[in-house]
């Protein structure tokens, strides 16, 4: 709490100015995502002197923003303690430097806090700590060519957030002109990342990858993209009997190659007005072990049980944005995701898609609803949206989504809800979401958001349960 207020004051008494820019804010689907402002993506933006004698140019920028979720019913009423309130401040203080035309410095500080209640016995959980965000050197125009390398630790980014917007300690040579972007990257954890952390996540230690991204810009109404990465987890397979600290369960050891295309673009319907569309296809292969653990007291695990199998995947994710063309109109949204399933839960293949895991489920109004926010694996997800101009720098969005498995199955892979399908229908549920997004000031953003979720008939004695949440963010820059 002493961190929500000292925050607060810090920003009520910052002066804040009224931006009288002319610059038009583009709305925002919660399903074609808008390309973020932070970190070198910001840097990019900014204009350095560089005639007439080269000056050494250091410029901080500091930020405030806090974030506070509240979900009801998260175990569809099956168990008790499932009405969840979270709330996180961060800090952020970054430092650029660009001391020539071919080489720029960053680094990023955060003083984060965060906070967890439940409505039982459970305890409340606060914590707070230092976090390093974004450190990187990069080096620019190699050899008088489009090309630059970065070394440090860095954010991986592609505009839908589909595939990755990520912070990895890794080198990456980069290329861009008029028509083409390509980045390559290798990356693996170093070190922790926030001193709230006892050691690096297992979910990503000893986790070696690869990834690319190449973009091509065929035309006004044309771009093509490719995806690419390789996973390595080199973290070993623990045999069967042995215990660890249950902080340090890592259920799952996978070697895996993703590939992607993307087509998009903007097809113009009148001078003013178009039809932007998308069309995203993936696959996955590889292999993979499935550790299971039993709990053996004193904060500790027994790994009861080792399964192997092969992973073969697909996914496609499709969409079309339209605004309708008279003043005041909305802008609508239709999308549709089909992540592959697995008909066959008993043999050594696992045929369900799952993402990168650097994918970005928590940024902005979500691709896969504000609330359930699943992972697109044995899942397809319909959606229709409406984005209103309710005033200048005001935007207001309606969202629907359908949710149904592909094939019944007694689990889904990342959501929020607490409660497990029981494998014998279908139907997931249906969610409804409302966002609003102020941007009338030049240096403050808010959104807020809220949304129901009605479990469908796979959930059994628990289908038409409601989930219901709320978002609060608060983002100053000073």
């Amino acid at each position: 709490m002493a961190w929500i207020v000292i925050s607060l004051t810090l920003l009520l008494a910052a002066p804040v100015a009224v931006s009288e820019n002319t610059q038009p804010l583009t709305p925002r689907s919660h399903v074609y995502l808008s390309q973020a402002t932070t970190g070198d993506r910001a840097i990019e933006r900014r204009v350095y002197p560089d005639q007439e004698g080269l000056k050494k140019v250091f410029e901080i920028a500091r930020g405030f923003e806090l974030n506070s979720t509240t979900l009801n019913n998260v175990t569809l009423g099956q168990q008790s303690g499932d009405n969840v309130r979270t709330s996180d401040q961060e800090i952020q203080a970054q430092l650029s430097y660009r001391p020539s035309t071919r080489m720029s410095i960053f680094g990023e500080l955060k003083l984060i806090a965060e906070q967890e209640d439940r409505d039982d016995a459970t305890p409340r959980v606060s914590e707070e700590g230092v976090e390093r965000g974004e450190t990187w050197l990069r080096l620019e125009n190699l050899f008088d060519s489009p090309y630059s390398i970065k070394i440090g630790h860095q954010n991986f980014f592609e505009p839908r957030r589909w595939w990755w917007d990520d912070d990895l300690d890794a080198i990456s040579l980069n290329y861009l002109d008029d028509r083409w972007q390509v980045y390559v990257g290798y990356g693996e954890e170093l070190g922790r990342t926030s001193s709230i952390e006892d050691f690096i996540d297992p979910e990503k230690e000893d986790v070696e990858r690869l990834l690319g991204h190449a973009n091509w810009h065929v035309s006004q109404t044309l771009d093509l993209a490719a995806f690419y990465l390789r996973q390595r987890d080199n973290s070993g397979i623990l045999p069967v009997g042995s215990i660890i600290e249950t902080a340090r369960e890592d259920e799952s050891d996978a070697d895996l190659n993703w590939f992607g295309l993307r087509a998009s673009g903007e097809i113009p319907l009148s001078r003013d007005r178009g039809l932007s569309y998308w069309v995203d296809a993936a696959m996955v292969d590889g292999d993979e072990a499935l550790l299971d653990f039993n709990d053996a007291g004193l904060g500790l695990s027994r790994v009861g049980s080792l399964t192997r199998r092969d992973i073969r995947g697909w996914a496609i994710d499709l969409g079309l944005i339209w605004t309708l063309p008279w003043r005041g109109a909305p802008t609508v949204t239709i999308s549709h995701a089909h992540g592959s399933g697995d008909k066959d839960l008993a043999d050594d293949t696992d045929r369900s898609f799952r993402q990168t895991g650097l994918q970005d489920s928590d940024e902005e109004f979500r691709t896969y609803g504000e609330l359930l926010r699943p992972e697109l694996s044995n899942l397809r997800v319909s959606t229709v949206a409406l984005t209103f101009p309710v005033h200048a720098k005001i935007y207001l969005t309606l969202g629907y989504h359908r949710f149904r498995q592909v094939y019944p199955a007694p689990f889904l892979r990342e959501t929020r809800i607490e409660a497990d399908p029981t494998g014998d229908s279908k139907d997931i549920g249906k969610e409804l979401s409302l966002l609003v997004e102020l941007r009338k000031w030049e240096n403050l953003e808010i959104d807020l958001a809220a949304a129901i979720f009605e479990s469908g008939d796979a959930f059994g004695i628990s289908a038409s349960k409601h989930v219901k949440s709320v978002f609060v963010k608060l983002a100053y820059e000073f």
